[in-house]
């Protein structure tokens, strides 16, 4: 029964005031999947002063990928790298250079707790490490 399967999405972004998604791309040589320039936030946001920092708006650069049907996170998290392999280098430089913030999201959709193997390997773990890059699991359970 198919249905029992999660639905992963993993996301590798980059955000902050600082960056240029025109100029992070031609530079890094990969198109991303979505983006948002500080002009797409509400007004209700970007009118707010005494919004926290992390809450300001803020470009973001999103490479994703989807696995339906999934019980392996590898899988999509693999395939970011795949993308990315090859590029680190840039990608550190420029981020550091723009103060700006790297992360990958591991996205679970699933019912009744039929969740994935939550496993990363070792090296996966060390390859995101080297990038500096946070990683976080929003798991959505219905």
């Amino acid at each position: 029964m198919t249905d029992c399967f999660p639905h992963i999405e993993v996301v590798f972004g980059i955000e902050g005031k600082n960056l240029n998604n025109k100029s992070f791309t031609e530079q890094v040589k990969i198109l991303p999947t979505s983006i948002r320039e500080i002009d797409d936030w509400p007004d209700a946001i970007k009118n707010n002063p005494n919004l926290p920092e992390e809450l300001q708006p803020r470009c973001v650069w999103c490479l994703s990928q989807k696995a339906e049907l999934c019980k392996q996170v590898e899988i999509p998290i693999n395939k970011i790298i795949d993308y990315i392999k090859g590029k680190e280098q840039i990608i550190l430089d420029y981020c550091k250079k723009n103060k700006l913030k790297k992360y990958l999201c591991i996205i679970i959709r699933s019912e009744k707790m039929d969740l994935p193997a939550l496993v990363l390997p070792s090296d996966m773990v060390s390859y995101f490490g080297k990038l500096e890059i946070e990683i976080s699991f929003d798991l959505y359970i219905y």
